[in-house]
C-alpha cells in the first residue's frame, strides 16, 4: 500500500517526531509541503494520502483513482470535501482528543499572563523600569487572584473538561455551555447569555461550524461581564476579530488572547494584531511534543485499521 503525507514538516520540529510507524504500514512517501498544484502528481497511485493543511477538493479526488483513505492528521476536517470523498467512496478520518493536556495549560498559560502581567513586567525589566525604580518592585499593573472568580467554558468536550480540571485547582467556579447534554459532566449546562453575563473569563473551546461561526460577535461581546477577559484556543472564526478589536480599544473587556485568527498565518490588516491588552500566540496551543508524537502514532492506527478493514475515526 502507497502511503503519503502531503506535509509532513507541519508536525516535526528538526527530527524530535518518530514517524517509523508510517514506514511500517507500507510503501511510505513523505514530503514537506505540498502546494494544491503538486498534490495530484505527488498523490498519484497512493492508496492513502496522509494531510494536515493541505486540500482535498472534489476535483483533486477525482483524479486521485487509486485513492481509498485520506488520513487527516488533526481532529478538525475541514481541509477536505467530505460529501465529495464520500461520492468517490474514499473515507475520511480524523485524529481526535490528542491534545487534551497541552491545550488546556495552554489556555491556563494566557490566562495567567493576563491575570498576573508577567508578560508586561518581563518587557518593563528589560527595558530597565525596574533597575531605575525607587522601589522594592514595580505597582504598574493591576493583577487579581483567580480564585473565586468564575471562569466560563464555552465547549465542554475533552478540552473544555481539561480547563475546567485546572480552574478547579485554581479554586474557580466553573460555569459550562455546550450543545450536548452536560448531565454526566457535573455541570449544568448554562445559557450562553448567562454564561457572557456572569464570567470574569470566557474561554472557547467549541469547534468551527456554520452554527459557531462569529458566535461571540459584537453583541454577545456586550452582554459579556464589564472588564471581563476573553480566550480562545480553539479555532479564529469563532469570534469576529474586529468586534473583539473593538471591544478592547474601547475597554469593554480589560484583555483578551487567542492562539487562532481566522485567517492564518494572519496577514496585514488583522485587527487583533495591535490591540491594546491582547495577547496572541501563533496557533502553538496543540504543539507540545507528546501531543505531536500521540497525534503521529493515532493516525497511524487510523491507517492499520483500515488496512485491516475496519473503520477508526471515520467522519464520513
Amino acid at each position: 500500500m502507497r502511503i503519503v503525507f502531503l506535509d509532513a514538516s507541519t508536525l516535526a520540529i528538526g527530527s524530535d517526531i518518530d514517524f517509523s510507524c508510517f514506514e511500517r504500514l507500507g510503501e511510505y512517501v513523505p514530503y514537506d509541503r505540498t502546494s494544491e498544484a503538486q498534490t495530484v502528481e505527488r498523490a498519484a497511485g497512493a492508496q492513502v494520502v496522509i494531510t494536515n493543511k493541505v486540500l482535498m477538493t472534489d476535483q483533486i479526488m477525482g483524479a486521485l483513482p487509486d485513492l481509498k483513505l485520506i488520513a487527516v492528521i488533526a481532529t478538525g476536517y475541514n481541509v477536505v470535501d467530505t460529501a465529495a470523498a464520500r461520492a468517490c467512496g474514499v473515507k475520511v478520518a480524523n485524529v481526535a482528543a490528542y491534545a487534551i493536556n497541552t491545550v488546556p495549560q495552554h489556555t491556563f498559560a494566557l490566562i495567567l499572563n493576563l491575570v498576573t502581567k508577567a508578560h508586561l513586567y518581563d518587557r518593563d525589566v528589560r527595558e530597565g523600569k525596574w533597575q531605575r525604580s525607587e522601589m522594592f518592585g514595580l505597582l504598574t499593573y493591576g493583577v487579581f487572584e483567580l480564585a473565586g472568580k468564575t471562569l466560563g467554558i464555552v465547549g465542554l468536550g475533552a478540552i473544555g473538561s481539561g480547563v475546567a480540571r485546572i480552574a478547579e485547582g485554581f479554586r474557580m467556579k466553573v460555569l459550562a455551555n455546550d450543545i450536548r447534554d452536560l448531565s454526566d459532566t457535573g455541570y449544568a449546562n448554562t445559557p450562553l447569555d448567562e454564561l457572557l453575563a456572569t464570567s470574569d473569563i470566557v474561554t472557547m473551546h467549541c469547534p468551527l461550524t456554520e452554527k459557531t461561526r462569529h458566535l461571540i460577535d459584537s453583541d454577545q461581546i456586550a452582554r459579556m461581564k464589564p472588564g471581563a477577559l476573553l480566550i480562545n484556543t480553539a479555532r479564529g472564526g469563532i469570534i469576529e476579530e474586529k468586534a473583539l478589536a473593538s471591544a478592547l480599544r474601547d475597554g469593554g473587556l480589560a484583555g483578551a488572547a487567542t492562539d487562532v485568527l481566522s485567517i492564518e498565518p494572519p496577514r496585514d490588516g488583522n485587527p487583533l494584531l495591535d490591540a491594546p491588552n491582547m495577547i496572541l500566540t501563533p496557533h502553538t496551543a496543540w504543539s507540545a511534543v507528546e501531543a505531536r508524537q500521540r497525534l503521529v502514532d493515532e493516525t497511524a492506527e487510523n491507517i492499520r485499521e483500515f488496512q485491516a478493514g475496519c473503520d477508526r475515526n471515520i467522519v464520513n
